[in-house]
């Protein structure tokens, strides 16, 4: 999966030029509630972040100049995606940021990818967008686990799938979302389906869509 369609586009996307003085740039910040927005250049390419916390400590804690280029309170310039990234590295990359930058090859800044576009991809492995029965399961036969719970599961409507404590060769978790629509007796049959399948049911419950 790439993130092209993740990407809050260039026109929804806030931001302040590089050079620009740090009380214009704090006035911008004010005027769109962001604790940080990105900083361009002329030609619109990517010049790093700018944060709402690092203008504030250095005009009042440290008396800087109001007037002053913001360039030396840039962060993060090194740090950007092309589109055509995969999902796995955007998720590794934006965990200590509060968005990531999309650029083009040649540097200009094509938009951001923000923690709610990762977030609904998550909820969409859940399955929580579509509702249903939520199941989260362990098994201590790590290998082969996935093909054998899909094999138990065959007659089902697998809605969303999320495996985890991957690399552990003792046990593993597994998260699963099956299409609505079953009975408390027909849930009960597929418990008991599982278990004697060497599955140990953690969880079950039913989810309306989000």
């Amino acid at each position: 999966m790439h993130i092209r369609d993740l990407i809050v586009e260039r026109l929804a996307v806030a931001s302040v030029k590089a050079d620009a003085s740090a009380k214009e740039t704090l006035a911008k910040i004010n005027e769109t509630g962001f604790r940080c927005i990105p900083a361009v250049d002329d030609h619109d390419n990517y010049k790093g972040m700018i944060y709402k916390v690092d203008l504030l400590s250095y005009l009042y804690e440290e008396k800087g100049n109001e007037d002053g280029s913001i360039t030396h309170l840039l962060k993060h310039e090194e740090i950007f995606l092309y589109e055509n990234a995969s999902f796995m590295s955007t998720l590794l990359q934006i965990k200590a940021l509060p968005f990531i930058s999309v650029v083009e090859e040649d540097g200009k800044l094509l938009g951001i990818v923000t923690h709610n576009k990762i977030e609904s991809v998550l909820e969409d492995a859940f399955g929580l967008k579509t509702g249903g029965i939520n199941i989260t399961l362990a098994s201590t036969e790590a290998r082969g686990m996935i093909r054998k719970l899909t094999t138990t599961l065959k007659d089902e409507n697998i809605e969303g799938m999320l495996t985890l404590d991957n690399g552990s060769a003792l046990a593993r978790r597994v998260v699963i979302t099956l299409e609505n629509g079953k009975s408390d007796e027909e849930l009960d049959k597929l418990r008991d389906r599982l278990e004697k399948n060497g599955f140990r049911i953690l969880q079950m419950q039913r989810m309306d869509p989000k």
